[in-house]
């Protein structure tokens, strides 16, 4: 199991270790591969309670839909170490987990090891364990799955899924066909939740299952294209390319706040590039997008808030010189 971001590049060796010592983590349900939108209470339950905490995460837009100051004892609890990183990711580790299931999840982490558990459930509660292995470390867990357990997420429209389903299906998924066979995320599930910001998440999952992914990414209200969330998954499904780029610079594949700002803004560019490649009709709402997630003033252009960056924008362009459009 991989998580493609360059400042989670600790958490990267965590989960890799849990996969190999856990054994392989069966697939989602058998489905051809493409990519799939939907809600899930159990992620949505999951993302509004850090959203209430407030809790922040390191890279160029806000993790959460409502940025602030940490304010309780919690929410400050869970900003004082970088083990808490995890926590953006957790839904992603168990995707088919109902709330009651996420949130046992988190209390299981707590208590002692041998409890015989689902594979994903166990999964999910060893790579907890593993980013957080002091016991005073995963205590915090318990109260963070009462919060959960008490969530109230705004509850995404289905006709608002069936449009962005059908978006994708229609306009992007073929002509990026080549693209997501090369870098192997034919398909997966992309879970949408009101309470995330513009700062997605991306987990890549067995690299013999070409539709074992998740991504999430928030609703973006106020977005100029009711296309925000399509927008969004283009922009995530670059970051394994960026993190390729990245490995290849001593100075940012170390796991620092400015590796990840740099990360995050190259990957946007990376989606624009993708898109005037691929499906040049889509690369001017994208970047519409992708202004509104910066807060664009009126001559703000695409370009000035998110400049080429001079070590990863050479090695991105070679990158998706590789692929060839569809004739």
């Amino acid at each position: 199991m991989i998580v493609y971001r360059t400042y989670t590049r600790r958490l990267f060796a965590v989960v890799a270790v849990v996969a190999v010592l856990a054994g392989a983590v069966p697939a989602l349900a058998q489905h051809p591969a493409t990519w799939r939108f939907t809600a899930p209470d159990a992620a949505a339950a999951w993302f509004q309670a850090l959203d209430d905490a407030h809790l922040a995460g390191p890279g160029a837009f806000a993790f959460y839909r409502s940025p602030g100051t940490p304010d309780s004892p919690l929410a400050r609890t869970l900003s004082a170490a970088r083990g808490y990183e995890i926590l953006h990711f957790a839904p992603l580790y168990y995707p088919s987990a109902s709330r009651d299931a996420l949130v046992r999840a988190a209390r299981d982490a707590t208590a002692p090891s041998g409890t015989p558990r689902a594979p994903r459930a166990a999964f999910l509660v060893g790579a907890l364990a593993a980013a957080l292995p002091a016991a005073a470390l995963r205590a915090p867990l318990a109260p963070l799955a009462d919060a959960v357990e008490r969530s109230r997420p705004r509850i995404v429209p289905a006709e608002a899924i069936e449009r962005w389903q059908l978006a994708w299906n229609t306009r992007f998924a073929g002509a990026l066909a080549p693209f997501l066979h090369a870098e192997r995320l034919d398909g997966g599930v992309v879970m949408v939740a009101a309470a995330l910001g513009p700062e997605g998440r991306l987990f890549a999952g067995r690299p013999d299952d070409r539709a074992d992914n998740i991504v999430a990414v928030g609703t973006s209200d106020g977005a100029p294209s009711p296309d925000a969330p399509v927008f969004a998954l283009v922009r995530e499904l670059c970051f394994p390319m960026v993190s390729r780029a990245a490995e290849q610079s001593p100075a940012l594949k170390v796991a620092t706040a400015e590796a990840a700002r740099r990360a995050s803004v190259a990957a946007v560019r990376c989606g624009a590039d993708l898109l005037d490649r691929f499906i040049p009709a889509e690369a001017g709402g994208y970047r519409s997008h992708w202004r509104h997630a910066a807060g664009a003033a009126g001559d703000d252009d695409f370009d000035s808030l998110f400049p080429p960056d001079p070590i990863l924008a050479p090695r991105l362009r070679t990158a998706l010189g590789r692929f060839s459009p569809r004739p």
